[in-house]
């Protein structure tokens, strides 16, 4: 398929030209900020003995720029604030109804489906699903954080396209969430808003001015100076516009080859785009959002979108084409994307009416292949889409999972029980003081639920417990304030069972990074950086469970891929699960770019033998959920 479509070049290429822009956008904001200080020299009429304009005013030049990039920084933040409520706030503000884990129809469960398939594969939190009722296909994806990420789509979607091309929508809109295009278009959004706060700032001039004789003095300067505002202002939020949709355009381009390298699947992408050029592309929701998105005419009632609706805008999978496409569209166009990603496209759109698919349900395992075997398989190489493959063993892992297990994470209650069941003692004392603190503290349903789960889960083959709880996380995301620290601190008292201590250690960091729940450990930081990694990594080698001799292998080669020179493997007495716990918080604290390289060393000590076992991955992916990376996308090899 490289063949066809260079995706890492694509993808090079469109990160390039965003970075461009936003330095672009900067200087923007700095010439407007320069221009405003220029005429505040000239209105000042201060000229310097030689008979020319003092341009160098100190004072004038904090006051000018001082009080723009407060109202525009003001500006931006409260617009921001806004919209950071969350994805599923914006995905409720744009019309979408959830998507229940039970009572879904055939087409909204084929969703469920594509998008806990696509998690999985990427080591991505599930996300939660919405449908909006509009006959058009479009999909969007809203959120600050890959935590709080949600996935939209029409019911057009739903019922126009293929399960493959409904996978390369799924799958464009995995790679924003990705790529964090959520998070640079909230502040895109925010700059926009801050430079309209600044032609604001010029109306209440103008309004505020003084009138008649006695203020023409100071009403005419300030009404000027006003006028002057708008007229700067405005051009920022023309200019600034032009180069956020421009951005956007560039993100439309990156989503689109990330989801081909995704998927390795151009034609499902292909499809779905050329069958959105058939169609009404714009929803209802878009181009009438409701609620805080939404505010009336005063004259009429009608729906005053405006800026609203640039905003929203960007975060669809498409745009309706119009006059201003050239300079303010959100999305390229269609035929564009489409020949990007499939050369054999001959450049003419498909017309006609489009077919409803088949609403049958779907089967337990995907036509694209069986069970996954249980036997030692590559790891997935970090920091790159998953392949084919790997997909494809996603979409076998969902056919393997037990329906009563699927049936139980469709509420918080099950959620709760399977993270409890995942760190479930099998020692039967320890087992029972585990039970009798977790009912003391969460009540007797969850524990009935946790005892009910454990048996199901330990029968999974190896490997499956870090997937399960991926696909809890829907559930646990809607827990109240209170519920989510009765959680908690169940959570904490729970001990890791010994047998399992990483892999529970680690199932437990990863809620709490999901639920933004606070570390049970609270001390003062005491080791240097290079110590948590020595522990965390002689951790990671020891639960491997290579010999001695693999695992001074193992932990040298993770070292040199750190580029660090440690001290030598921890003896296996001197792992303590809480010291780790505490290590990869602190680790968590770290740039991204020091997350993914540390990852991507455990990585190296876990394939140091060529395969990695289920168990294993199983360990990699949960120290990849605990430090915040996406163990697909978030790695390098």
């Amino acid at each position: 398929m490289a063949a066809t479509m260079n995706f890492f070049r694509a993808q090079d290429d469109a990160r390039g030209r965003t970075t461009k822009l936003v330095v672009l956008l900067v200087l923007a904001i700095i010439v407007l900020i320069g221009g405003l200080y220029a005429l505040a020299v000239v209105g000042s009429s201060k000229v310097s003995r030689g008979g020319t304009l003092d341009w160098w005013q100190p004072g004038l030049f904090l006051g000018t720029s001082g009080v723009a990039l407060l109202v525009i920084v003001a500006g931006s933040l409260i617009r921001m604030s806004a919209l950071s409520a969350g994805g599923a706030s914006i995905a409720i503000g744009l019309g979408g109804r959830r998507i229940p884990g039970r009572g879904a129809s055939p087409g909204e469960r084929r969703l469920l489906n594509v998008v806990e398939e696509m998690a999985i594969a990427s080591g991505m939190p599930v996300p939660a699903c919405f449908v909006l009722e509009d006959p058009g296909i479009n999909a969007f994806a809203a959120g600050n954080n890959p935590k709080d990420a949600v996935i939209g789509v029409t019911r057009g979607a739903l019922d126009l396209l293929t399960r493959d091309e409904l996978q390369g929508v799924v799958a464009h809109e995995f790679s924003h969430i990705g790529n964090g295009d959520m998070r640079m278009n909230l502040r895109l959004i925010g700059a926009v808003a801050g430079l309209l706060a600044l032609t604001q700032l010029g109306y209440l001039l103008i309004r505020i001015a003084p009138r008649g004789r006695d203020g023409a003095k100071v009403g005419i300067p300030m009404m000027a100076a006003g006028a002057v505002v708008i007229v700067f202002g405005l051009g920022g939020v023309f200019f600034s516009r032009v180069i956020q949709a421009s951005i956007s355009r560039q993100r439309e381009y990156l989503a689109d080859a990330s989801a081909v390298q995704f998927t390795r699947n151009p034609l499902g992408l292909s499809g779905a785009l050329q069958k959105v050029a058939r169609g009404s592309t714009v929803p209802v929701a878009a181009r009438a959002p409701r609620d805080r998105f939404e505010k009336e005419d005063e004259e009429d009632g009608s729906p005053n979108l405006g800026f609203a609706q640039s905003e929203a805008q960007h975060m669809f999978f498409s745009s309706t084409p119009g006059f201003w496409d050239t300079l303010f569209s959100t999305h390229p166009p269609l035929a564009d994307r489409i020949r990007r990603i499939d050369p054999a496209f001959d450049g003419k759109l498909p017309t006609g009416p489009l077919a409803r698919v088949s609403d049958e349900a779907e089967a337990p395992v995907s036509r694209l292949g069986g069970a996954a075997p249980a036997a030692a398989t590559p790891v997935p190489a970090p920091t790159r889409a998953p392949t084919n493959l790997e997909i494809q063993e996603a979409v076998q892992f969902n056919g393997r999972f037990p329906e009563t297990l699927r049936d139980a994470l469709a509420e918080p209650i099950g959620a709760m029980g399977l993270v409890f069941a995942c760190v479930l003692s099998l020692d039967p004392a320890t087992r029972a003081r585990q039970l009798a603190s977790l009912d003391e503290l969460a009540g007797g349903e969850v524990t009935r639920e946790t005892q009910r789960l454990q048996p199901i889960l330990r029968a999974l083959p190896p490997g499956f417990r870090v997937p399960a709880l991926d696909l809890a996380m829907p559930a646990l995301r809607v827990l109240s304030p209170v519920q989510r620290a009765t959680f908690r601190d169940a959570l904490a008292r729970f001990s890791a069972s010994t047998e399992d201590g990483l892999v529970g250690l680690l199932v437990q960091g990863a809620v709490r990074r999901y639920l933004e729940l606070p570390s049970p450990i609270a001390g003062r930081d005491l080791l240097t950086l290079a110590q948590h990694h020595r522990l965390v990594l002689s951790a990671v080698v020891y639960a491997s469970g290579e010999s001695d001799e693999g695992h001074q292998a193992a932990y040298a080669k993770a070292c040199q891929s750190l580029g660090l020179t440690l001290d030598l493997l921890l003896p296996a007495a001197a792992i303590d699960l809480a010291k780790v716990d505490d290590s990869l918080a602190c680790l968590a604290k770290l740039p991204v770019p020091a997350r993914r390289d540390f990852v991507r060393a455990c990585g190296v000590a876990v394939l140091s033998d060529g395969q990695a076992e289920p168990r294993e991955v199983e360990i990699l992916r949960a120290v990849a959920d605990s430090l915040g990376i996406s163990f697909a996308t978030g790695l390098k090899a």
